[in-house]
């Protein structure tokens, strides 16, 4: 049985241009409106932050935090399967804590499924199009879910990486250090690669009834994971010493899954270099409606989805796509707009909905 995920209490400080915000969000559709620049992507984003640990548009603590302030902090009272916890983020420019129910959380992986959540926004329409880390980070943020340990296979795969390439810079091929080195990135990256072929698996799995849905009829999809690396951990580390004087000279690893790619193939042909924009834009928003749906296999509950400002970006019939996404999950969703009047829903009952009107960072109900 798939639990209920909802927050019913909202408390955001100093964040970004949000200055002080409470709300009471409905448990299905929040549909919060505005004029751009005045805050209602750093809604979104607070909640992400809050339920991630991240930001889906910053690297750094400092560039959330409102100029002025010491922290930044967002709270929610959560609801799940009959359960209430309160949920607690404090962002300092040098430091984070995130706490549950007053207890201070250790493992941030830990805390990344706690609360799920999947968020599209404007920069994700490049997913299928763009550079192959965004599909890396897709793969991974599903992974999580699906196999936790990954967490820490990545993390000591990337400290492992920059340790061999700055021994590579400083001493050369022959440093007597990377032996060690390499024997860690052949455990944790052989590791990391059967992880992602699995991952790779599953969102191929859901990716076809979202595409097939929302794409023209007759299109065949095609999902293939290149592997950059090897699951075999001895394979792996020899291709790594080999590597040595060619990642010299190149000031990078060219050997390993940080150069992973999730491929699109569409009627044979790789999306990314042939298929239309409307195709990539499709392909794109059927690949968070397929990590939604891994996300709730894996984690048991619907998780909770941030839309950011689709109204704008997407042309009629894609927007339509969204609709029926809307009409179809039966998550709480977020939706940001500066035209609000397109989210006429009369399926959701008004008890079920609320309209938040956010200017200059200040956010009120709006009926």
């Amino acid at each position: 049985m798939t639990a209920e995920l909802v927050f019913e209490r909202i408390a955001i400080r100093a964040f970004r241009n949000i200055t002080a915000a409470e709300l009471d969000p409905a448990p299905r559709l929040n549909v919060v409106s505005g004029d751009n620049g005045h805050g209602k992507t750093s809604l979104l984003e607070a909640l992400y932050v809050l339920c991630t640990s991240k930001s889906f548009r910053a690297d750094k603590n400092a560039e959330v935090i409102q100029t002025g302030a010491e922290a930044a902090q967002i709270g929610a009272r959560v609801a799940e399967g009959g359960l209430c916890r309160e949920q607690r983020a404090v962002l300092r420019p040098k430091a984070r804590t995130f706490s549950a129910d007053g207890k201070r959380v250790a493992k941030l992986s830990a805390w990344a499924v706690k609360t799920p959540v999947v968020v599209f926004h404007p920069g994700d329409l490049a997913l299928a199009s763009g550079p192959a880390q965004g599909r890396r980070t897709l793969l991974d943020r599903v992974a999580l879910f699906l196999e936790p340990v990954s967490a820490d296979h990545r993390l000591r795969y990337q400290t492992a990486l920059r340790e061999r390439q700055r021994a590579l810079d400083e001493r050369g091929p022959r440093a007597p250090e990377l032996d060690a080195y390499e024997t860690l990135l052949a455990e944790h990256g052989a590791a990391l690669c059967r992880t992602r072929e699995r991952t790779a698996a599953r969102i191929a799995e859901a990716l076809g009834p979202s595409f097939e849905r929302m794409a023209a009829p007759g299109l065949r999809l095609d999902v293939r994971l290149h592997s950059a690396g090897s699951p075999d951990p001895e394979l792996f580390r020899r291709a790594l010493a080999e590597a040595r004087p060619v990642d010299v000279r190149r000031g990078s690893a060219s050997f390993g899954p940080q150069r992973d790619d999730l491929e699109l193939w569409v009627d044979g042909r790789s999306a990314r270099r042939h298929a239309s924009q409307g195709q990539q834009r499709v392909l794109s928003l059927a690949l968070k409606v397929a990590e939604l749906d891994c996300v709730r296999q894996a984690r048991g509950a619907h998780p909770i989805l941030l839309l950011d400002d689709v109204s704008s970006e997407l042309d009629a019939e894609r927007f339509e796509a969204v609709f029926r996404l809307l009409r179809e999950v039966p998550s709480q969703v977020f939706v940001t707009t500066p035209r609000p009047e397109l989210f006429v829903m009369p399926e959701v009952a008004p008890t079920d909905r609320a309209d938040f009107a956010v200017c200059a960072g200040a956010v009120r109900r709006a009926r």
